[in-house]
C-alpha cells in the first residue's frame, strides 16, 4: 500500500534525494531503499515504477515515476515539492545511478551511448503525488535487419546494474510500435513485459527480441528534372499516355473485368440469335466468391499465394491484409515451421513461397 506522508516530510524527503551523493544513487536501484533516520522517522516515500519504452531505432526512453499518497491537506506542499523537483539539477534522485549505470554498460557493449532529454515533472492531485523523471538513452537496443535485441545494455563490468526490484517497484517494458515478441523471459500481455514486487535478475535475464519488417527506404539517384530534361514535352505526353492505356489494359485483365467483353467468337456475321443459355461457372470463379472473412489466417495467406503464382514478398502480404507488420511476421514464421510455407531473405525483405516453388526466376 502506497504510504501517507506529511507535508514537512515531503521537504525533507526531496532534500535528502537531491543530496544524494551519485554512487550512493547508484547503488539504490539494486539495493532496496532504507528508512531514513532523523527525530522524526521520515516515511519510505517511493512507491516507484520504470517504464521503459523501445524506440524502433533502438534508443530507449525511461519514465521513473515515484507516487505518494497525500493527507487531505498535503496538496499544497507536495506542489511546492514538485516545484522544487522540476527545478532541480543533474543531482535530482535517480539520475545519476542511470548515468552511472549507462557508462557501465557502453564499456560492457562498446556501443556510444547518451542520456539524453532529460524532463522533470510532477502531478498532484487530493489524495496523490507523482515525481515523474524522463530521459531517452541512446543506443539502448541492438537492431539487426528486422529484429530489435533488448539484452546486453542491462549489463556491466561485474554483471548487471539492474539486479533487484524492491516490493513496491515495478519495471515495465514496452515494444517499438509495430513490433511483436519473438522471445522473453516471461509472459507477454499486449506486448508489455511487467514485473512486479521484490524480485532478482541475474545477469542475461532481461533479454526480450522484438521483431517487425522495417520499411525499405531508397535514395533517388537523380531527380525528375534531371531524367527529362532535354526532352521535348510531346514526346512526355505520348509516353505518359502509353503507361496509362497499357495500366488500363493490365487492370482488366488481372481484375477479371474482360470476361464481360463480347467475344468474337461467340456469334456470327448472320445475326443469328442465341439461344439465351449461360456458359457454365469454372471453379476458379466458384472460388472467387469465397468470402475471405471466413478464411483462417493461414489460410488468407495460401490464397493470396496461389492468386501470386506460389510466391509474393512479406510486405506486399501485409499490403494486401491490411495486418500489421508485427503480425504478419508472427504468423509467417509459423507457417514456416510448420511447412506450410518457405521464408527467404532477400536483401532486406523476405520473400514468401509455397514450399519446393521455384523461385529462380522471381523479379517482383
Amino acid at each position: 500500500m502506497t504510504p501517507r506522508v506529511s507535508g514537512a516530510l515531503l521537504l525533507l524527503v526531496l532534500f535528502a534525494l537531491l543530496a544524494t551523493p551519485p554512487h550512493a544513487a547508484a547503488a539504490a536501484i539494486d539495493t532496496p531503499p532504507a528508512q531514513q533516520t532523523t527525530g522524526t522517522p521520515a516515511p519510505v516515500a517511493e512507491n516507484t515504477t520504470f517504464a521503459l519504452q523501445i524506440q524502433s531505432n533502438g534508443d530507449a526512453k525511461w519514465t521513473i515515476t515515484d507516487t505518494y499518497a497525500l493527507e487531505e491537506n498535503d496538496t499544497e506542499s507536495f506542489r511546492n515539492t514538485g516545484k522544487q523537483f522540476a527545478e532541480g539539477d543533474d543531482k535530482a534522485a535517480w539520475l545519476p545511478a542511470f548515468r552511472e549505470a549507462k557508462d557501465e554498460a557502453s564499456t560492457v557493449t562498446g556501443r556510444g551511448m547518451e542520456i539524453t532529454d532529460v524532463d522533470r515533472r510532477y502531478e498532484v492531485s487530493d489524495r496523490k503525488g507523482q515525481l515523474i523523471l524522463e530521459f531517452t538513452w541512446t543506443n539502448f537496443a541492438v537492431v539487426t535487419g528486422e529484429n530489435i535485441v533488448v539484452r546486453d545494455a542491462f549489463n556491466s563490468t561485474d554483471g548487471t546494474w539492474f539486479g533487484t526490484l524492491t516490493a513496491d517497484q515495478r519495471l515495465v517494458i514496452s515494444p517499438p510500435p509495430e513490433y511483436g515478441v519473438e522471445s522473453a523471459p516471461s509472459a507477454v500481455d499486449d506486448g508489455k513485459l511487467v514485473f512486479e514486487g521484490r524480485q532478482t535478475f541475474e545477469p542475461g535475464y532481461l533479454s526480450v527480441v522484438y521483431t517487425g519488417e522495417q520499411p525499405t527506404t531508397q535514395t533517388p539517384t537523380e531527380s525528375p528534372e534531371s531524367m527529362f530534361s532535354g526532352i521535348d514535352s510531346t514526346w512526355i505526353g505520348g509516353v505518359v499516355l502509353i503507361v496509362l492505356l497499357v495500366g488500363a489494359v493490365g487492370y482488366m485483365f488481372k481484375t477479371g473485368y474482360t470476361d464481360a467483353l463480347p467475344s468474337v467468337a461467340a456469334g456470327t456475321d448472320d445475326g443469328d440469335d442465341s439461344d439465351g443459355t449461360a456458359a457454365p461457372v469454372s471453379d476458379t470463379a466458384a472460388a472467387d466468391d469465397v468470402d475471405v472473412e471466413l478464411l483462417s489466417d493461414e489460410e488468407r495467406v495460401e490464397r493470396l499465394l496461389e492468386e501470386n503464382g506460389g510466391r509474393m514478398k512479406q510486405a506486399r502480404i501485409v499490403s494486401e491484409t491490411g495486418w500489421s507488420n508485427a503480425k504478419v511476421s508472427q504468423l509467417l514464421s509459423a507457417m514456416d515451421e510448420e511447412d506450410r510455407i518457405d521464408k527467404l531473405r532477400i536483401g532486406r525483405e523476405n520473400l514468401i513461397s509455397f514450399p519446393d516453388e521455384d523461385i529462380t526466376d522471381f523479379d517482383e
